[in-house]
């Protein structure tokens, strides 16, 4: 027979485990957003498959969560900077998904992610990371102004601005 005490705690352990398995479901369901980001990612570029679309919103909206950005504005930042292709390279030296400037970030990128040269940036999951990193800096010096910070991620560039915003409430929408 049970005493008093240890029926105490079996409940005590059963609240916890429960409470843990609910917390476990909870994190396997899939964020709705990473679905819309993916829909827009092939439908934007349709060599971009399932399994390349799925990975990069899943790397967005962890990126995003991690700098308390909206992984929407980061989704679109990559459909118009680079039209979803990760080996993207601009005339101007940008690379990769969010088309980051090697010259402007190359001692930083090479302290925080090791990486030796620009083409570490085609790395979906750097890139990401430092772009949204950057827009989140974009962000704080704008005084969370979307506009502003779009402006100042793009060098001035209110046609991506425009573009960005756009998308952004297109995702909204769904």
């Amino acid at each position: 027979m049970m005493n008093t005490r240890n029926k105490f705690l079996l409940v005590i352990i059963l609240l916890i485990l429960c409470a843990s398995l609910s917390e476990s479901e909870a994190a396997k369901k899939p964020d709705p957003r990473a679905k819309n980001i993916a829909d827009l990612f092939m439908r934007v570029n349709p060599e971009v498959n399932k399994k390349q679309a799925d990975k990069y919103s899943a790397i967005i909206i962890e990126a995003a969560e991690k700098f308390n950005q909206d992984p929407y504005v980061i989704a679109a930042i990559v459909v118009h900077e680079s039209t979803v292709r990760a080996n993207a390279v601009s005339k101007g030296g940008d690379y990769g998904l969010m088309q980051i400037h090697w010259k402007a970030h190359y001692k930083t990128l090479q302290q925080r992610f090791h990486i030796k040269s620009s083409k570490g940036l085609f790395d979906p999951r750097i890139n990401i990371f430092f772009g949204t990193e950057i827009f989140a800096d974009c962000m704080k010096k704008s005084s969370t102004d979307l506009w502003g910070a779009l402006m100042r991620y793009s060098s001035g560039s209110r046609k991506l601005a425009t573009k960005v915003i756009a998308t952004v409430q297109e995702l909204q929408r769904k």
